[in-house]
Order: C-alpha cells, then sequence, then structure tokens
C-alpha cells in the first residue's frame, strides 16, 4: 500500500495540471449538477422516518424506498435504505439494494439529455435504467443463495424536533464524502490517461473513446460527457454505464451501507445492472 501510494504521489506531481483540471471539473460537475438535487433528497430521506407512518406491510416498505429511490437516485437511495435494513431478510435487502441502486433522474433527463441535444433519448435511457434496475433485481433474486429468513418487524424512529438542523448538517458532510469521492476518482482517470498518453501516445490519439469509457467506468459524471463526444450513437454504451454508475458511486454508496453489505458483492449488482441495461437498449433499439 505504500508503494501504490508513493507512486500516485509522483503521478500527482508529475502530471499536476492534469489531475487538477480534473479535481476542478469534477468540483464543476459537483456544484452545478449534484448538489442542488442531492441535497434537498438527502434532508427528506432523515427527516421521512420521523415525519411519516412507517408502513408495516412488505409491499408497503418496497413501494416507499423504490419511490424514494427512483426520485432521489444514488446515494440518497443508499442513505434511506440503510435506515430500513432490520425490516428485511438478507436475501430481500440484497434484491432490494439492484432495484434502489439507480442514478437521479434529473441526471438522464436534464444532463444527459443535454449532451446528446435530445430529451427524448434521455427520457428512453431513464426509463431502461429503471426497467433494467426491476430486471436485475429479479435476476438476482433467483441467483442469490442468501438467507430467506422472514423480515423482522419494522421499528419506527420516534419524532425528534431538532430533526430538521440534524438532517441538514448530517447531509452537508455526506455531501461533502460524496463530492470527495467524485474528485478521487477523475484525478485517478486523469492520471491513467495522462500516463497512458504519455507511454503510448499513437495508441491514446486512436483510441480516445477507450480513454472515455474507462473514465466514465471511474467516474460517470465527467466521463458521459467524454463517451458521448468520443463515440458513435453512444446510447447503449451510456445505458450500460449508467447502470453500472461508476467506481465513484459504488464507493458514495458503500459510505451510507458500510457493513450492511460487502463492497465486492454491490460491485456485482452493478456490473449486473449495466451488463443488463446494456442489453435492454439493443432489445429494443430496432423500435
Amino acid at each position: 500500500m505504500a508503494i501504490v501510494c508513493a507512486g500516485l504521489m509522483l503521478g500527482l506531481l508529475v502530471f499536476s495540471h492534469a489531475a487538477m483540471a480534473a479535481a476542478l471539473a469534477a468540483a464543476r460537475c459537483f456544484v452545478n449538477g449534484v448538489l442542488p438535487a442531492l441535497l434537498p433528497m438527502m434532508v427528506l430521506g432523515k427527516m421521512l422516518p420521523d415525519c411519516t407512518k412507517y408502513e408495516r406491510s412488505s409491499l408497503g416498505r418496497w413501494l416507499e424506498l423504490t419511490l424514494f429511490s427512483f426520485a432521489a437516485g444514488s446515494p440518497a437511495s443508499a442513505q434511506r435504505a440503510v435506515g430500513r435494513r432490520e425490516a428485511f431478510s438478507e436475501r430481500d435487502w440484497e434484491c432490494l439494494l439492484c432495484l434502489t441502486g439507480v442514478m437521479s433522474p434529473m441526471f438522464f433527463t436534464g444532463t444527459l439529455a443535454g449532451w446528446l441535444e435530445s430529451a427524448r433519448d434521455g427520457w428512453l435511457l431513464l426509463g431502461l435504467h429503471w426497467l433494467g434496475a426491476a430486471v436485475t433485481a429479479g435476476l438476482w433474486r433467483v441467483l442469490s443463495t442468501a438467507d430467506k429468513a422472514p423480515a423482522a418487524a419494522a421499528r419506527r424512529t420516534p419524532a425528534d424536533k431538532t430533526a430538521l438542523p440534524q438532517a441538514i448538517a448530517q447531509s452537508a458532510q455526506s455531501l461533502l464524502c460524496v463530492c470527495g469521492a467524485m474528485m478521487v476518482f477523475s484525478v485517478a482517470a486523469a492520471l491513467v490517461r495522462s500516463l497512458l498518453g504519455a507511454i503510448f501516445p499513437a495508441w491514446t490519439a486512436r483510441h480516445a473513446d477507450w480513454l472515455a469509457v474507462l473514465w466514465a467506468v471511474m467516474e460517470i459524471g465527467g466521463g458521459s460527457n467524454s463517451v458521448i463526444r468520443t463515440c458513435t450513437h453512444p446510447q447503449a454504451l451510456l445505458s450500460a454505464l449508467c447502470g453500472f454508475g461508476g467506481l465513484s458511486i459504488w464507493l458514495q454508496n458503500l459510505l451510507f451501507l458500510e457493513k450492511s453489505i460487502r463492497p465486492a458483492k454491490l460491485l456485482a449488482m452493478r456490473a449486473l445492472h449495466g451488463a443488463v441495461c446494456y442489453a435492454l437498449v439493443r432489445a429494443f433499439s430496432p423500435f
């Protein structure tokens, strides 16, 4: 680990301009596209257990978390889901993470639609993203060998008069972690691109699309923009990458889920979602 850290520090010094530009771009993306949409949802995610009646039926719990997650996206969905962990069996919990591990709808209908210059494509990709999450949850239920014990009785958190100030303070602190994850993986992608460009300049010049995909796998925000600029007809690839969500969103969700799920298992869920989304776009493309 010490050798890896030393190598990264050396890379930051050698490619300091590219690293700072990547960090600044990630921070700009966070301020302009992530913060305005995510902060209200994260505050609501912390407030709702204190302000609403907890649905005691299994269907009510699934519906509540699914609707919130589809409206909020990650990592607000992970924050919301972890507070309901005791209400689900192990297998249901894993299926729930597959179903709710989606990206913000505003990213599809606003950001991606603008980059693609097509509101229709943005909405179609969002619909297939949600459908892919449902299919992924169903596949995971079939393949999972986790415990199928009945769900535990749900417990309601007592109301707290200071819930709003606490929710704002805790959400603001969590958002700094989100921004940090975006910046770290954006810088890592920039370092890889700079290193490859220095060693294999001709290859990198010919394979800008590959580097764009690598960027999106690490950090979906800036990477998806690069994919749109360098790839022809990128909708299927974009759908797969958004289903995966990038290592940045994977890490953001882990920050909230903590020990509720193994990192490798969560990564496998995200990879399955990406594969399902790619297959769905290919299947529906003739129509």
